[in-house]
């Protein structure tokens, strides 16, 4: 089934492939190229803006000067991806058929079909993301400091591609501490995860430095925040110095727009004149850092608008109203003259529409996507399962440990990847696009164990009340003893 999947997946990634040729571009997309350029030039001045880490990666097209190879490559990331979801589900027990539906999203989702499109970063972050938590939990039984180290390594890389990727240390560590045993080994296992993360961290925030005289990812971490706070700021009550009381908006709160208070030059946070002495984005850092002190309450409730807008029905425009509709397919390019003469001076051509398969695409990702609703059922299920699979008092091993363990990772890798955009961040649906790939997993695995405590409940029951289900000789869907894992159905096996 899965390899049905793939080879349908493959073919609708053609015609997206046909349709849009030889790249999507977004304004993000022409600092990519922009900065592949300048390196492919031997001008190693990392970029002030956004990361450098894709730049890198692409260097190599920029040098065989074909646009096209770019959103090939990410096809087959996008595939890559699916596969690694599957392998995973495979390895803790699950029926063949079950772990292919588990792919669904990251094969068939118009999202992610669009943004292997793009020259965007999105695509690669997420497989580098999967990567690094597939090889965390690859071996059931044993968590050696080489997946460990090797696992920090590809999170490290990620940062590089998106700092907001940081946070995704906290569930892998989590993850340690759960699973190591015996304890002795745990400092080792630590150690070479943390330290692994850091080296390519700590060499982009040196390259940083080189560049740019201060440590950093980039020089408008300031700019974004106050994007982020204009929403609900006021100003009333708040004593100010007198240089940054222009920051204040002035606009009413429903009327104001994110988009516009990061972005246009007509925003107060790029025609106020900072004092002499200090930096723009360290005033308006400073400026929106008190807003978040003065009205915690209206920050928690921004950011709490933003996450659970992910999960809603519709792909709409979110809480700041930023359209989502480039990360739709259309029978149309809406074009953008700024970004199309700048890859143009780098000798690449606009992209053009093929009018048959857009057609095409425009009616599929209008009718099949992966409804929010959806998303939050199977987060649920991921958090139930972990619920459920806790070992009661006096059984034994009655859950197996390792499937607990990767649920745990996998679920809390899907709540806290959220939290960078939306506390940091305007609502943009490419920042969830790693929950087409992480629910999922999370979903299925919470189920597994769910299945397993009622089926050895169940069968327990049924035989004697005081035997547990080693002695029995069962083996459980999610795990297994740790050593063979799972029957072919991915159902209990009766001795």
């Amino acid at each position: 089934m899965f390899a049905v999947l793939l080879v349908l997946a493959a073919g609708l990634r053609g015609v997206v492939f046909a349709a849009y040729h030889p790249a999507l571009i977004f304004p993000d997309s022409v600092r990519y190229l922009q900065y592949a350029h300048n390196f492919a030039t031997g001008h190693w001045s990392v970029d002030a803006l956004r990361q450098s880490g894709y730049s890198i990666l692409i260097v190599p097209v920029l040098l065989l000067h074909d646009l096209w190879i770019i959103p090939l490559a990410q096809h087959l990331a996008g595939l890559a991806t699916a596969g690694l979801v599957y392998a995973v589900l495979i390895r803790f027990g699950t029926p063949a058929w079950l772990a292919a539906v588990g792919t669904i999203g990251v094969l068939f989702d118009p999202l992610q079909l669009v943004l292997e499109q793009y020259v965007l970063t999105d695509t690669w972050t997420v497989f580098l993301l999967v990567a690094a938590l597939t090889v965390l939990v690859w071996r059931r039984d044993r968590l050696g400091w080489r997946r460990a180290a090797a696992c920090g390594l590809l999170l490290g890389v990620a940062v590089t591609f998106r700092d907001e990727e940081l946070i995704m240390v906290v569930p892998a560590v989590l993850y340690v501490l759960v699973a190591v045993r015996p304890r002795r080994q745990l400092l080792v296992r630590l150690g070479a995860l943390i330290g692994c993360f850091v080296i390519p961290v700590a060499g982009y925030l040196g390259w940083f430095d080189a560049s740019h005289g201060q440590w950093g990812f980039t020089t408008f971490s300031g700019a974004f925040l106050y994007g982020r706070v204009a929403d609900f700021a006021s100003c009333s009550g708040l004593n100010l110095p007198g240089y940054e009381r222009p920051l204040c908006p002035t606009q009413p709160p429903a009327l104001r727009n994110a988009d516009y208070y990061t972005w246009d030059p007509s925003s107060p946070q790029w025609t106020f004149t900072p004092p002499a002495g200090m930096s723009r984005d360290a005033v308006v850092e400073n400026f929106s850092l008190r807003i978040l002190l003065h009205q915690p309450l209206g920050y928690a409730e921004a950011v709490g608008h933003d996450f659970s807008y992910g999960f809603s029905p519709v792909r709409g425009a979110g809480p700041e109203k930023y359209s989502p509709a480039y990360l739709q397919f259309h029978t149309y390019i809406r074009p953008d003259r700024q970004a199309y003469a700048s890859i143009g001076a780098l000798g690449y051509r606009a992209p053009a529409v093929r009018p048959g398969p857009a057609a095409f695409l425009t009616d599929y990702g209008r009718w099949f996507y992966l409804p929010g609703p959806v998303l939050a059922a199977g987060l649920l299920l991921g958090l139930a399962g972990l619920v459920v699979g806790k070992r009661r008092k006096g059984q034994d091993r009655e859950q197996p440990d390792a499937c607990r363990h990767a649920g745990l990772l996998f679920t809390a890798s899907a709540v806290l990847v959220l939290v960078p955009p939306a506390a940091f961040a305007t609502f943009d649906w490419r920042y969830q696009l790693p929950q087409l790939t992480l629910i999922p997993v999370a979903a299925i695995l919470g189920l597994n164990m769910i299945i397993s405590r009622l089926t050895s409940s169940s069968q327990r029951a049924k035989s004697n009340p005081e035997a547990t289900p080693k002695t029995e000789g069962q083996t459980f869907v999610c795990g297994g003893d740790g050593q063979d894992g799972n029957s072919s159905e991915g159902l209990p096996r009766p001795g």
